[in-house]
């Protein structure tokens, strides 16, 4: 059997990049260079066909070529998911800081950071609990998944942007809206907060929150909030 028709119809029939390694497990041991030179050969075929072979997430996968993406959305009666400002900033503040922990999201954007919003971008698997950060409470550390590096066509997270390249973390932000247009996921029309949504975000964190915020709380602060009401009591 010929090794490349063999690649092709694992790329075809797998539905997440395969890697070197795993080809190689899969087809008795291949020696990766001819894996490579096969996977050229392949890329370079389908560079002009409506589906391309692209490295993504450490991988191989076959793609719809992304200028077609309007026609092969017609496939789906759904409209395509909405993304918040609130989205895109925390998914960009992660996407270069991470590890980093809720907290240090909220003192960067100067607002909360709803469960929904981080609830929102784990079930896309764009974002992912890495652990907890050794600190007082605990807190989880945030980073980007697999998915996310799948669905924004990257490698790895080396294939980002050099943050040092970018003047303010709008220049991060619009990285990474131009990134979600290229996959067709529809962006706000206004990306501008507004009153409405900031109060909306800290409504949904104060009800979402509640519990998490009082298991962080230490005994120290217990024990002072007791003598507050103590001493309004005795007043």
């Amino acid at each position: 059997m010929s090794l490349i028709h063999q690649v092709e119809a694992l790329l075809l029939a797998s539905d997440e990049p395969l890697t070197l390694q795993k080809l190689r497990e899969l087809l008795d041991d291949t020696p990766s260079s001819d894996l490579r030179d096969v996977l050229a050969e392949l890329e370079s075929h389908y560079s002009e066909r409506g589906i391309r072979i692209v490295q993504v997430a450490g991988g191989w996968q076959f793609q719809t070529a992304s200028e077609y993406s309007d026609t092969v959305s017609k496939l789906w009666q759904t409209r395509p998911s909405r993304l918040s400002r609130s989205m895109l900033e925390t998914l960009a503040i992660i996407a270069y800081r991470q590890p980093t922990t809720r907290g240090e999201i909220e003192a960067l954007r100067g607002m909360k950071v709803s469960s929904s919003v981080l609830g929102g971008l784990q079930e896309r698997g764009w974002v992912k609990v890495l652990g907890r950060k050794e600190v007082p409470g605990r807190p989880h550390l945030y980073g980007t998944g697999k998915a996310f590096l799948t669905d924004f066509g990257l490698s790895s997270l080396r294939d980002l942007p050099d943050s040092s390249q970018l003047m303010d973390e709008d220049e991060v932000i619009e990285s990474v809206e131009a990134q979600l247009k290229e996959q067709g996921i529809e962006l706000p029309k206004d990306m501008e907060d507004d009153a409405e949504s900031h109060e909306n975000d800290e409504n949904v964190t104060r009800a979402d929150d509640s519990a998490e915020e009082s298991a962080e709380e230490s005994p120290k602060e217990n024990h002072d909030e007791t003598e507050t009401e103590e001493f309004t009591s005795r007043a």
